[in-house]
């Protein structure tokens, strides 16, 4: 069935706000409100993540490199890559992780 999960902007002037906008076995996908300086430390994920940017500019983290991206823009990380981004306006992207890292999986598959 099909879901439909609406832009609402949840800026938070303390931190930066995530919310969880769908979740199956198969992939999860999060939003990130973040005013401008706010940031998501560098890290790195077990699965591959494909980021979009919904609103605002934002510098991404590249193994190499920084990039600035701005609305309309989209950046893919490798598994264990490591990444983060910093707002440099107020911006909202979507992380689309897959596999679901937050579901257990059988070594047998």
């Amino acid at each position: 069935m099909a879901k439909v999960k609406r832009l609402e902007e949840r800026f938070n002037e303390e931190r930066v706000f995530s919310e969880v906008a769908y979740e199956d076995q198969n992939a999860k996908v999060v939003r990130f409100y973040l005013k401008g300086g706010q940031e998501v430390k560098p890290h790195t994920s077990p699965s591959s993540v494909f980021i979009s940017v919904l609103k605002g500019k934002l510098t991404f983290i590249c193994p190499d490199e920084e990039v600035t991206l701005t609305a309309g823009d989209s950046i893919f990380y490798e598994p264990k890559e490591i990444h983060g981004f910093k707002a440099l306006e107020d911006s909202v992207v979507e992380a689309t992780i897959s596999p679901n890292p937050s579901i257990r999986r059988s070594l047998s598959l």
